[in-house]
């Protein structure tokens, strides 16, 4: 009967003591996580659940604003740098052509 008592003990010790593995993880411990591809479901479960707000694998109190590139006609996207863009040459000056 001691037995019986005794392995009732252990359980009730052994259940309480358990924890979440992850309640050692900081908030940017997860939202690096977050940044990764793909993010595992306990780790997104995690963040929503601590509700963080995650950017660019560090936490953040607001997200920054985007700048809105839309027009009437849709999307307009930014306009390249003209350095970027290569110099076309005159190819009138060759003796052959196709």
């Amino acid at each position: 009967m001691k037995k019986i008592y005794l392995f009732a003990l252990v359980l009730c010790f052994a259940g309480s003591s358990h924890g979440d593995f992850l309640d050692d993880w900081s908030n940017d411990d997860l939202c690096g996580w977050m940044a990764s591809s793909p993010t595992p479901e306990y780790i997104q479960t995690e963040v929503k659940t601590r509700k963080i707000i995650c950017y660019a694998g560090s936490e953040v109190t607001s997200l920054p604003s985007s700048k809105d590139y839309s027009s009437k006609g849709g999307t307009v996207f930014p306009s390249p740098d003209p350095s970027l863009i290569p110099v076309i040459s005159n190819e009138n000056d060759k003796s052959y052509s196709y």
